[in-house]
């Protein structure tokens, strides 16, 4: 009855509660990342408080144009570098996921398996 009841969980409760852990967590770092929320930012100032025209001059003018092109230019950098580490993060969460869910099933069999290669002579 005991090893029914833990066969039942390991399959079916657990399995489920093993995949809603997994979809959590790749859930979490998607959310982390907030791709979106930086496409959608993508050319906005990187940490400019204020570049005014201080001056009616065109050389005051100037440098304030230069000064949020320069920002904007390094906010659009620093972007686009999160963006590609975040797929790269979630691509390879995503794949470790299916890693997991592919030998999940398999762990309760791994003792059987460990005892024959033992039993082989098959050493590490």
């Amino acid at each position: 009855m005991l090893a029914q009841g833990l066969i039942s969980w390991w399959y079916v409760d657990g399995y489920k509660l093993f995949v809603n852990k997994l979809w959590t967590k790749l859930g979490d770092t998607i959310d982390l990342f907030s791709i979106g929320s930086l496409i959608k930012t993508l050319f906005a100032p990187y940490r400019q408080i204020a570049a005014n025209e201080t001056g009616t001059s065109i050389d005051d003018k100037l440098l304030a144009f230069v000064d949020r092109l320069v920002s904007r230019l390094v906010g659009s950098v620093a972007r686009i570098g999160i963006i590609l580490a975040g797929i790269v993060v979630i691509l390879i969460q995503f794949l470790g996921s299916i890693l997991s869910l592919v030998i999940w099933p398999l762990i309760p069999f791994s003792p059987i398996l460990f005892i024959v290669l033992a039993v082989m002579g098959v050493t590490l």
